[in-house]
């Protein structure tokens, strides 16, 4: 009989255990495991901190299109919304009317110039200038030939040539030349200006060339002059109307139930869609004697500040009446809010670059300011213009 040599059958044996190991399915696991590459972790969202979910960041070149606002408690409250319109302030606007009759020969200021108190408005040939330069002419030449005559009369007196009653007389009409002379120059200063009377020499336009000037400095908000237009001596049929718009008046209609509210320097907080991201404030400077028995409102007035004439007459829009409030409630501006699902989220800034997503409870909002009772304290810094870019971030970062 052929023998198989002993370590002939052991190491058959060896080979038959290590494929089965190896035909295993743990056994390929480990096998493909340990052929395979490593595969590096995915890279972190450069929006998102890998310490804090609700932390954003920035790309300095994002922060251009974000503005920061400083958390503060509130001292005033809105307690009345007033639909509003703006007008000329009547302390500081004139209609110029032409106080002598004529022809309108230039027109020197269109609607919308600005014009210095003593700038001419416009030339009118006048027969009422000529006939009153004519009139100063006359009684300047009476006044020389009054005067005149009284020196002679005080010389021929001394000499005991003539009476005393005749000086009396020469005395007279040298008064009277005078006060004509003054009241033909004061007539003459009247239309022309006090230059037309040439520093007290009489001298004034015969030709009756007169100069229509602006009474103060301010805009040219309307003009009804044309050239070759007939005008007459009419207070009531203003030629231009001038106002100066470095103040404007604020008419409002307030309801009874808001007169408890409406006093005298109270303030104001006016918004129109002409200047849509602006708040202006006004001080009450009028509240009207009775209600109107239409409408139950009063009229209320307030005088606005508007030195950059960004607004302008006939302008619409709201007056928020504001009353001192005490309860130190935090508030941010309404713009600062942005709604995510079913919360009220602002953005609160921890370093440039570095934004946190904060819940909070808002209480009321009026549109511009925000109160709110839970999720910021004062002197916090939010996010008010790219509060939605930030949203955005956080939103992918998620």
């Amino acid at each position: 009989m052929h023998m198989v040599p002993r370590s002939s059958s052991i190491h058959r044996v060896v080979r038959s255990a290590l494929a089965l190991l190896l035909a295993s399915p743990g056994a390929a696991a480990c096998h493909k495991q340990a052929d395979a590459t490593p595969t590096p972790p995915a890279a972190l969202s450069p929006s998102r901190s890998p310490t804090a979910a609700d932390e954003v960041r920035l790309e300095p070149a994002q922060l251009a299109y974000v503005s920061v606002d400083t958390v503060r408690t509130r001292t005033e409250r809105v307690v009345a919304t007033l639909p509003a319109e703006l007008v000329m302030d009547e302390d500081h606007t004139v209609r110029v009317a032409s106080p002598v009759a004529g022809r309108i020969r230039t027109i020197d200021a269109a609607p919308g110039d600005h014009v210095t108190r003593g700038q001419p408005l416009a030339h009118i040939i006048s027969s009422d200038l000529a006939q009153a330069a004519a009139d100063l002419a006359k009684a300047d030449a009476a006044v020389n030939l009054a005067t005149a005559a009284l020196r002679r009369a005080d010389d021929l007196f001394a000499h005991h040539v003539i009476a005393e009653r005749d000086l009396e007389q020469a005395r007279s009409d040298a008064a009277q030349a005078q006060a004509e002379q003054v009241r033909a120059r004061q007539r003459v200063a009247q239309l022309a200006g006090p230059s037309a009377t040439g520093a007290g020499s009489g001298a004034a336009d015969s030709s009756g060339d007169f100069v229509l000037r602006a009474p103060l400095s301010g805009e040219v908000i309307d003009r009804s002059a044309n050239v070759g237009a007939e005008v007459t001596s009419d207070p009531g049929a203003a030629l231009f109307t001038i106002s100066s718009l470095d103040t404007l008046w604020l008419v409002a209609s307030a309801y009874q139930q808001d007169l408890a509210h409406l006093r005298r320097g109270e303030h104001l907080i006016y918004t129109t869609d002409a200047a849509p991201d602006r708040r202006f404030i006004a001080r009450v400077s009028y509240v009207g004697g009775a209600l109107d028995s239409t409408t139950r409102t009063v009229r209320v007035r307030a005088t606005l500040p508007n030195p950059a004439h960004l607004l302008k007459p006939a302008t619409f829009g709201e007056g928020r009446l504001l009353a001192p409030d005490s309860g130190h409630v935090p508030v941010v501006p309404s713009q600062a809010l942005v709604t995510q699902g079913a919360e009220r989220v602002v953005f609160v800034q921890l370093a440039p670059g570095r934004f946190v997503r904060r819940p909070v409870t808002v209480a009321d909002d009026d549109g511009y300011l925000a109160s709110i009772t839970d999720g910021v304290r004062p002197g916090d810094l939010v996010v008010t213009r790219g509060s939605i870019l930030l949203a955005g971030e956080s939103t992918l970062g998620r």
